[in-house]
């Protein structure tokens, strides 16, 4: 019995590390998912612990050799690790990310945001452990099956002028295919034009802000804080601490710093071609505020009609290195702007000036798209890999 046992591990074992692998050839990942030992911990707990075991050791040991932190680099260049232009990636190091790594979770946070599982309605996917929160580095096969699952779904939905996912569905799909992509830059579909997208960026940066500054109560939920607009994106039972943290009790106390990385994140994603595109630089200051202004917003992308492999080309070390050494100010200035504003304790009055000049759209009737990222027709049996 025993034996037989241990080669059904091994069988399963066996079949998770292909999904894996085929899934990371395909670009799986574009932000590095950290394994901590909370998530190992965490998982000896679940129904799953020999597949999760082995998950985890892909997230922590194998995609790195795949997949470079970008946002990670961005991130540490602009907190000043002195890397030389276009030498970004080299800020990223084991005692970098330990110093970080609170601002660096929510750096990550709006590719991998950590929710619970409907337990009266499970999703009918291989792994999914409904009494484990739910992330990447936690339940990796159950995270990539539902990515591929929203994905596919959006597809279908895509020629309807809407958000494919919305309040009630999982935040994995609406923060990747859904409603809330303007935390990612970009539209939530085809035909969104770029007003309403900045706009929305807008009402997420203020609530972003509050939660940095400490002036929005992490406590109340969402729907109660008295904006209108935030409140339809979170109808119900749900505070910052539990869209930030849920299930992650090691962040709580640091809901500041998971939010500047949000904010990083979104600022981070609006100079990637794939999610929007930006007018030359002019050199323009951005008002009084002592920052320079970069090139305009000329319109905003979509991604649900994008090819994922094109998409991950305009997030690459070297995408990120042609933009540092041209480009000024570039991803890495925006965000030590950004940073200094938050330790300098500005307002978001303040702060929001300095958000206008750096988002303000060319024209606020373009419409969003795929851009030149549009999806081909994939060969049969092919997955279709995540986005950053």
């Amino acid at each position: 019995m025993q034996q037989t046992n241990v080669r059904a591990r091994a069988r399963a074992g066996a079949m998770f590390l292909a999904a894996l692998f085929t899934a990371s050839g395909a670009a799986a990942f574009q932000v590095l998912p950290k394994v901590s030992d909370v998530d190992r911990k965490i998982s000896t707990f679940g129904r799953n612990p020999v597949l999760d075991y082995l998950g985890q050791w892909f997230v922590g040991s194998t995609i790195p050799i795949m997949k470079s932190p970008v946002h990670e680099s961005i991130t540490l260049a602009a907190i000043g690790c002195n890397a030389s232009l276009g030498s970004e990636s080299d800020c990223v190091t084991i005692e970098a990310v330990r110093e970080h790594r609170v601002v660096l979770y929510g750096v990550r946070w709006p590719d991998d945001p950590p929710f619970q599982l409907n337990s009266k309605s499970p999703p009918r996917i291989k792994g999914c452990d409904v009494s484990v929160t739910l992330r990447s580095t936690s339940q990796p096969l159950c995270w990539w099956g539902m990515f591929s699952d929203a994905g596919a779904q959006a597809k279908k939905k895509s020629h309807v002028k809407a958000p494919a996912f919305g309040p009630g569905d999982y935040m994995l799909y609406r923060s990747h295919y859904g409603d809330l992509q303007f935390v990612h830059s970009m539209g939530a579909y085809d035909g969104e034009t770029a007003g309403e997208t900045v706009d929305r960026m807008k009402m997420w940066a203020e609530f972003l802000w509050g939660v940095a500054a400490g002036t929005t109560s992490t406590g109340t939920f969402i729907r109660d804080l008295g904006n209108s607009q935030l409140a339809t994106y979170f109808p119900g039972d749900i505070t910052a601490t539990n869209l930030f943290a849920t299930g992650i009790v090691e962040v709580r106390k640091d809901l500041d710093k998971v939010a500047i990385g949000a904010l990083l994140h979104m600022v981070q994603d609006s100079f990637s071609n794939a999610h929007a595109e930006r007018g030359v630089d002019t050199g323009a200051m951005c008002g009084t505020t002592g920052f320079a202004k970069p090139g305009q917003i000329q319109k905003f992308h979509s991604y649900a009609n994008q090819s994922s492999t094109s998409h991950d080309e305009a997030d690459t070390p070297k995408a990120l290195g042609l933009h540092t050494t041209q480009i000024s100010p570039s991803a890495v200035d925006v965000s030590r702007s950004f940073l200094s504003m938050w330790k300098d304790r500005k307002s978001w009055a303040e702060a929001s000036v300095f958000f206008d000049c750096i988002f303000e759209p060319r024209d606020r009737t373009a419409e969003a798209d795929s851009g030149p990222y549009h999806t081909t027709p994939k060969a049969a049996g092919s997955l279709d890999p995540s986005r950053q």
